[in-house]
């Protein structure tokens, strides 16, 4: 399935610039330094500099550290405050025209919003895996985390258990478990991922 002109256009929109810029201007709302930043999240000077300054495409990871640090919803370095065009249905209806896309990564491996705009329990998105590409960093914690083989196949690691999934295919497993997923086809690849990040998240 190719993504359409407007799926692009949203790609280009939501531009890294665009988090950086966000990131900056939470972290200075609430008066931290870069240093000061980075020692809440456990991340380095180094990074938080780089995605404030659009050197790095930060992996979900980061910006899961980032964003607890800074007490705000993920959508909060994703979107705009005023993002959310309906006040009624807002809080849990995401309009498919109003996804946030992101690139994660250099391997072109790009993630898809789905979650409304706020604070919720659980994120959901769409990933899109280049062929020969797949997760450099994952969150690991308590919880779980599911998902969707929507087209092509993934290799899912789950502890010393691998499992080949093709399109249709679905998943769950307890997120303590260190995971990651790959596309080793020569084939473009799309799954749904939920996960849940509200309890304490314990960082690889």
């Amino acid at each position: 399935m190719q993504r359409t002109e407007a799926g692009k256009k949203r790609a280009v929109d939501l531009s890294h610039g665009d988090v950086g810029a966000r990131l900056r201007a939470l972290r200075v709302a609430q008066g931290l330094s870069v240093n000061e930043l980075a020692m809440r999240a456990g991340v380095s000077v180094g990074t938080v500099s780089q995605v404030e300054r659009n050197k790095a495409n930060p992996s979900v990871r980061i910006l899961e550290r980032l964003r607890q640090a800074l007490e705000v919803p993920l959508t909060a370095l994703l979107e705009e405050d005023d993002a959310v065009s309906d006040p009624i249905t807002g809080d849990f209806v995401r309009k498919a025209a109003e996804r946030p896309l992101f690139e994660v990564g250099k391997n072109g491996m790009q993630k898809e919003l789905l979650s409304p705009h706020g604070d919720h329990d659980l994120q959901m998105m769409i990933i899109m895996l280049p062929a020969g590409s797949g997760s450099e960093e994952v969150l690991v914690g308590i919880g779980e985390k599911a998902g969707l083989v929507l087209e092509g196949t993934v290799v899912l690691n789950v502890g010393d258990r691998r499992s080949e999934l093709r399109a249709g295919d679905s998943f769950q497993f307890r997120s303590t478990v260190p995971h990651s997923v790959r596309n080793e086809s020569n084939k473009t690849a799309r799954l749904l991922w939920i996960m849940n990040t509200q309890p304490p998240v314990i960082h690889l």
